[in-house]
């Protein structure tokens, strides 16, 4: 939707003062703050370009070690991950006491906003059995741009530990972040690009630098059997450390987007159980996996959680989620309507009821 006019006016002319201090409007928060909102995305840089992508260049020299847990059983899967643990500490053991590799292992803290604290980053790197260890406070972010964060931050300070790592063969990365590592390598436009575009100005000139250089990415599965001990102590730094987030705190444009989406539907939600808004004779679809519990079905609200509770409830089908989205939204309560009642059959051969608003 293009806009004219200036964004002040226009936030003056329908919230003036008196309304933007007792309004609590995430539109109203983001436009107020939108210079500690972090939008830096580029469309084109030199690393997503056809050839010069590290994937491209080099695929054989950066490893990911993330292994699928599998098991029939839970019993089956927690010895599986007790198993792939043991080795990840062996393979941290050997790295981590070599001079020829840096080892760098990241979490991140991502308090619930209700508290009040900024998002944590910290790290732990590694080299001939000595550590450095650091964290930064990182403003509001949502878990998978802090995580990826967090990468960034302990590879954007191997230059003031280490004089040079030309002679360095392998940097491993341990993550409990499947994202963060699928991630850390992709330059394309995603919402933690900039953590990216700074990794891979570190990574790409060193990996260009000698043939035998190599990334070595490790994935840390939970266990509560086994603790990978250096996974764990960094953890323990990021999560201990409290820094309030004050009153105006950075913030991503994930997380940014992400409040204002959880606010239209939590408020959409609200509304949608309200007979002021619905009307008196409205009909709440309903559904249920067995179908002849669907009388007795709990009625289906709003929701975007996990791709939507009626994308979910209509076996993920793009074209029922579109028509109940549309029977819903085109309602009308200030209107008097005759109300329709049609059974439309679903894919997995169950109906729903459906009530087009004529």
């Amino acid at each position: 939707m293009a806009a004219t006019g200036n964004k002040a006016d226009f936030i003056s002319m329908y919230h003036p003062s008196q309304l933007r201090n007792k309004c609590k409007s995430p539109l109203v928060d983001m436009w107020a703050n939108e210079n500690l909102v972090d939008v830096f995305v580029l469309t084109y840089n030199k690393y997503n370009a056809p050839g010069y992508h590290l994937t491209d260049t080099c695929p054989e020299r950066i490893i990911q070690d993330i292994v699928l847990i599998q098991g029939k059983t839970a019993k089956d899967r927690a010895k599986a991950r007790k198993a792939y643990l043991m080795t990840l500490n062996q393979s941290f053991a050997r790295s981590s006491t070599s001079d020829s590799c840096i080892v760098i292992v990241t979490n991140a803290s991502v308090p619930l906003l209700s508290t009040g604290y900024q998002t944590i980053v910290a790290w732990h790197i590694w080299h001939s059995d000595h550590y450095f260890e650091n964290f930064r406070s990182r403003g509001l972010a949502i878990s998978n741009n802090t995580e990826t964060n967090a990468i960034r931050e302990a590879i954007s300070t191997l230059s003031g530990i280490f004089n040079s790592i030309d002679d360095i063969k392998e940097i491993h990365i341990y993550s409990d972040s499947t994202y963060a590592l699928h991630h850390m390598l992709d330059p394309s436009i995603h919402s933690a690009q900039l953590y990216v575009l700074e990794s891979l100005g570190v990574l790409s000139s060193w990996m260009e630098g000698n043939a035998d250089h190599r990334i070595v990415l490790h994935h840390i599965p939970d266990c509560e059997d086994y603790v990978f001990e250096s996974q764990h102590t960094v953890h323990r730094l990021s999560t201990s450390t409290k820094i309030e987030a004050g009153g105006a705190p950075a913030r991503t444009i994930a997380f940014t987007t992400k409040q204002i989406t959880d606010s239209i539907m939590s408020n959409w939600a609200n509304l949608f159980w309200l007979s002021q808004y619905t009307g008196q004779h409205f009909m709440y679809p309903r559904w249920s996996v067995k179908r002849q519990d669907h009388a007795r079905a709990k009625r289906m609200a709003p929701s975007h959680l996990n791709g939507g509770i009626w994308l979910k409830d209509v076996g993920h089908s793009v074209l029922w989620n579109s028509l109940l989205s549309y029977l819903i939204s085109s309602y009308q309560p200030c209107l008097s309507h005759l109300i329709k009642q049609t059974i439309y059959p679903f894919p997995s051969h169950h109906c729903l009821a459906l009530w087009m608003i004529l």
